[in-house]
């Protein structure tokens, strides 16, 4: 699967870290990439791991607004 989440709490580059921190132990992540400008992330993912990822960023402090399904 591969989506666009956007996020609150994105304001700077600590941010970023601290998201790419939180989603860097998942496995079956195969991208995430963190758009400050439009505070969201870029992900694909397995199909099975919604549930993990949502609670990675929610842990980490970030609240979920919106997600788009990208094409592959």
């Amino acid at each position: 699967m591969r989506e666009s989440i956007q996020v609150q709490q994105i304001r700077c580059e600590r941010c970023v870290n601290r998201m790419a921190q939180a989603l860097a132990p998942l496995k079956g992540l195969r991208e995430a990439r963190v758009e400050m400008g439009t505070s969201s992330v870029v992900v694909e993912y397995d199909d099975d791991m919604r549930e993990q990822l949502d609670g990675a960023l929610t842990g980490a402090g970030f609240t979920i607004v919106e997600r788009t399904a990208l094409p592959a």
